[in-house]
């Protein structure tokens, strides 16, 4: 199995950015001003990791795609039509090439394993 058909390891590497990144600079950033989007940042980050760890298989594969593709969408968008959020840039270019490439892969990974078996291991998938 390839690194970038691995849907489990693309959803902890972006949980863990999520989680870090998204919490941790927002709070660093805002402080306690904005503690609705920290809060927001650490449930989708626990939304990721239950996807990683708690699924396998077809389902895993579909609520990376479902959780991961909007977000990928969204950035995309933000970064074409110039979107603020808190008076900043949303996704200015070419900072958000990064977050749109993490944020596709599980996406990607998980569209490619879609109608995978349900009793397929994980390797073959």
């Amino acid at each position: 199995m390839s690194v970038l058909h691995n849907t489990k390891l693309w959803l902890i590497i972006v949980a863990i950015g999520h989680i870090g990144i998204g919490s941790g600079g927002s709070y660093a950033t805002y402080g306690n001003d904005e503690l609705a989007i920290i809060g927001f940042f650490t449930v989708v980050g626990v939304y990721l990791l239950y996807a990683a760890f708690m699924l396998e298989g077809q389902a895993q594969a579909r609520l990376a795609v479902v959780l991961c593709g909007p977000v990928f969408v969204w950035f995309v968008l933000s970064a074409a039509l110039g979107l603020q959020m808190l008076g900043d840039p949303a996704a200015p270019m070419p900072e958000s090439i990064v977050p749109i490439v993490l944020w596709g892969m599980p996406a990607l990974s998980g569209l490619m394993g879609w109608e995978m078996e349900d009793a397929a291991p994980a390797a073959e998938a």
